[in-house]
């Protein structure tokens, strides 16, 4: 007897069947290393061959990927589905990246259940979040048992189309070429400033930030072009770049922080804004002393579109 696909009512994406098999090639971190166009891809396979018919991909410049698909067609158990696979720059999932595919769920008119699937893993509020609203959450584990108990022939040929030429540089998502690896600009090292940084003057800073305690004033534009780890952060002015706070951010009223943001707690007052993408840190940071990554991908297609310019992504861990 051998293992199939199948659309269940209450496995969903997932296999049933026999016990787990090995197949020469995948494995968990393989997957999690992969291009998001090439596991976008793949989804789609596998959906495909469990029956489902498929609508088409969207794509954002984050490299997420999203598409709908019809689960036990035209049979008494069909149901609509939306499979996410979320951005490059997260490729874990939060409680918040669950949150906001619950938004997108809630804006179609039709009952959908939803499957996120989240390469680096989900965090535990994430995972509890997820189940609590009945989505189904994916990471590369679980992708590895969806393959391994597929017909070899068939696992065989999904590893072959996958892995082929360059599966593990990402793609443009503006263009669909392969972004190319760029070197920082910079050599200097992190500034490690074990007190308070207070910034009274607009200004620029072009290296990596880390320090224990950082304000901004009032009336200062303060703009950094590296990552920034701090213990507490102050803001009454206004601040861009990518942070990652182990305690409190507080925006004070008129303050703005445009980039992103990742810290224990956040204090938006009224008056003050977010620009941009934050998360709840529910783990343990990395040290403060950690470097931002060395180089980066970046897409250098001249005869592209204008958004390609934009499209600049951080190395993964396992690349």
């Amino acid at each position: 007897m051998t293992s199939v696909l199948t659309p269940d009512l209450l496995t969903g994406f997932s296999l049933r069947g026999d016990a787990e098999r090995g197949v020469e090639g995948w494995s968990p971190d393989l997957i999690a290393s992969l291009d998001w166009l090439r596991l976008g891809e793949l989804l789609r396979a596998i959906a495909a061959n469990a029956g489902c018919e498929l609508g088409p991909s969207r794509v954002q410049l984050d490299g997420s990927v999203q598409f709908a698909m019809l689960e036990a067609p035209k049979s008494l158990h069909e149901r609509r589905a939306l499979v996410k696979l979320v951005g490059w720059r997260e490729w874990g999932a939060t409680p918040e990246t669950v949150q906001a595919f619950i938004n997108e769920l809630e804006r179609i008119r039709e009952p959908t259940r939803g499957v996120l699937v989240a390469p680096d893993g989900f965090s535990a509020a994430a995972k509890n979040r997820a189940h609590n609203v009945g989505i189904e959450a994916i990471d590369a584990a679980q992708l590895h048992q969806i393959l391994t108990r597929l017909p070899a022939e068939q696992a065989d040929f999904f590893y072959t189309v996958t892995t082929a030429g360059s599966c593990k540089v990402p793609t443009c998502p503006v263009c669909l070429r392969k972004l190319s690896r760029m070197e920082q600009q910079t050599t200097r090292a992190m500034r490690t400033v074990p007190g308070e940084m207070v910034f009274q003057t607009s200004t620029l800073v072009p290296d990596p930030v880390a320090c224990g305690r950082l304000e901004i004033m009032h009336d200062c534009e303060v703009t950094f072009l590296h990552e920034v780890r701090a213990k507490e952060m102050i803001v009454r002015g206004h601040v861009s770049g990518d942070f990652i706070c182990e305690g409190p951010v507080i925006l004070q009223r008129g303050a703005t922080l445009s980039g992103t943001l990742a810290a224990r707690s956040v204090d938006v007052q009224d008056g003050a804004e977010i620009i941009g993408q934050f998360r709840i840190l529910d783990g343990v940071t990395d040290a403060l002393t950690q470097l931002a990554p060395t180089w980066f991908w970046r897409c250098l297609n001249s005869s592209g579109k204008t958004q390609c310019r934009s499209v600049l992504f951080e190395p993964h861990s396992l690349v």
